[in-house]
């Protein structure tokens, strides 16, 4: 393995890649990252991301230009998004859920010239199709290394892990390219890049149709996530569980304060709650990070799960009402803590967070308390003016992880961040005397659907697309598994008898499968006001056996 050598740096907080450096220097062999049957020494990312690099610098990937990933969480993700970085590329994770009407605008919208893929876990979704089928002119490319693709203009080249084939460029082809590129140009294009530079664009459900690419600083996810860590003192001899996609900040922010500690992370391709336990009892996880109710549910009602049994567990996270906080926190050992937070991609994954010490009559209903270096502020939505403590208004946030903008679009960064630095949330809070945050929904029009956020405009935008669709308005009703699943209320075109089932059906393989309409409901009038329908109005047009759920 070459000797880790990082570029020194005029702030002191260093890029995420200079973290992994030091880490490999110090503790070689320690573990970083275990997955089913695979475990990735903090030596082995390293050396590994190295020799992809130099495969990225012989592509003509250069210091502040994007590649991107599209991956479930894997060792080749990792592998990849590290190797971006010491190219001195900006990495953009692709929803490895998306499909090819998603997945085409982000292919175009991200700017990637290097798209990094696998086909090793094909039983589960098999990439492999997906992008011949959304890349246009992709099977006519005869050399791998120069794509030409009408719809994906500054995507050069896409690497398959696993069993490649033309066009797709294999993952030894990649390293047998960057043989002659030397040590010295790897890290040259680590120094040309800093702490406050774009790390990786995260992309998110916005109120447009289609997603946001919003770009995360190196500085920002460090803040964001030393928040985690500092809170439950996390240290070099523990491993976290963290199930949620490293395309997420779920998933990236965990790993990224994981890699500053020097600790371990625990993940799968796929989320299978018997596994999930065997590997927790296996590495005697310290910290279950599970965040949502339907994964921390499926672990702590385990019937392997007790409280003896799983004694070594010391934290668990998750978002979700009081009773159910209750619940979890009575099937965990005793002296472990259930913690709670608020979270948004815009502030890098956590914005406020529970306390350790806090008793559960506030972890349990309460998102917790701004760390220190962020600020927290209920504001009319209207007027951004600060609100008196215990009155609802709109969560306004400024520092810690806060976003640095939305790629390629000033317009909706403009509306998002205040010329003071407050971050607009678009969600519903309020802050009692002590300044602890209760999240009381949201203002914008989104839905969460199993902890996905889900702009109701994309989905209407699609399903506006289809033929016989005159107007369509999509809302959230309660969902027991998922907590909110997607309705579509559609008006036909005359003489149009396009039905439910055809129209979910031109959904499937087109949307990702959480954003698909669970029901359509047909109208002939909407409700509206001067302008624009009442939204909240079409919940009376649910027939009645949805009504009552709704």
């Amino acid at each position: 393995m070459p000797s880790p050598a990082p570029a020194p740096r005029s702030d002191a907080v260093k890029t995420v890649d200079i973290l992994l450096a030091e880490q490999a220097a110090a503790r070689p062999n320690a573990p970083f990252a275990i997955f089913p049957g695979v475990t990735l020494s903090y030596g082995e990312v390293y050396a590994r991301a190295r020799a992809y690099a130099k495969g990225l610098i012989k592509l003509g990937v250069r210091p502040g230009d994007h590649i991107a990933t599209l991956m479930p969480n894997c060792a080749d993700w990792i592998v990849a998004y590290f190797a971006g970085m010491m190219a001195g590329a900006v990495v953009a994770g692709i929803n490895a859920r998306y499909k090819r009407h998603e997945l085409k605008y982000a292919l175009a919208h991200s700017d990637c010239k290097v798209l990094l893929t696998t086909d090793l876990i094909a039983d589960h979704v098999d990439f492999v199709p997906l992008l011949r089928d959304t890349l246009e002119a992709l099977d006519a490319q005869t050399d791998p290394a120069a794509l030409k693709l009408p719809n994906a203009p500054e995507l050069r080249a896409i690497v398959m892990f696993g069993k490649a084939q033309a066009p797709f460029m294999g993952e030894d082809a990649l390293i047998a390219l960057g043989k002659d590129v030397p040590d010295s140009a790897v890290d040259a294009a680590r120094a040309q890049r800093n702490a406050g530079d774009t790390s990786t664009i995260i992309y998110t459900s916005g109120t447009t149709s289609a997603p946001k690419g919003c770009e995360l600083t190196h500085r920002g996810l460090q803040a964001s996530w030393s928040t985690f860590a500092n809170t439950v003192t996390l240290t070099s001899d523990e491993t976290v569980w963290t199930p949620m996609p490293f395309y997420h900040t779920g998933g990236v922010g965990p790993m990224t304060t994981i890699l500053a500690h020097g600790a371990s992370l625990m993940t799968q391709p796929h989320y299978e709650p018997e596994e999930v336990v065997a590997l927790v009892e296996k590495h005697r996880i310290a910290h279950l990070y599970s965040g949502f109710p339907q994964l921390s549910l499926a672990v702590v009602e385990h019937k392997r799960f007790t409280k003896e049994r799983f004694a070594f567990v010391r934290s668990m996270l998750n978002v979700g009402p009081e009773a159910m906080q209750r619940h979890i926190q009575s099937c965990l050992p005793d002296h472990a803590v259930l913690l709670n937070l608020f979270g948004m991609t815009e502030g890098a994954g956590i914005v406020t967070f529970a306390r350790w010490d806090a008793p559960l009559d506030v972890r349990a209903v309460s998102s917790g308390f701004p760390p220190p270096g962020t600020d927290v502020r209920i504001a009319d939505p209207e007027t951004n003016l600060e609100l008196p403590r215990n009155q609802p208004g709109e969560i306004q946030f400024r520092g810690g992880g806060a976003f640095k903008a939305y790629y390629k679009d000033p317009k909706a960064t403009a509306a998002t961040i205040l010329p003071e630095g407050w971050v607009k949330t678009g969600d519903r809070g309020r802050m009692d005397g002590d300044g602890a945050l209760t999240f009381l929904g949201r203002i914008k029009d989104m839905l969460k659907v199993g902890g996905e956020n889900v702009a109701a405009a994309e989905i209407e935008a699609f399903v506006q697309g289809q033929p016989g669709v005159k107007m369509v308005q999509v809302i959230g009703i309660p969902d027991a598994r998922l907590g909110e699943v997607p309705v579509a209320f559609v008006e036909r075109n005359a003489g149009s008898d396009i039905s439910e089932a055809e129209i979910i059906k031109a959904c499937d393989g087109q949307l990702a499968k959480w954003k698909i309409p669970r029901h359509v409901v047909f109208v002939t009038e909407w409700p509206m006001s001067t302008t624009k329908v009442q939204k909240f109005r079409l919940r009376e047009y649910l027939p009645a056996e949805l009504r009552e759920s709704a």
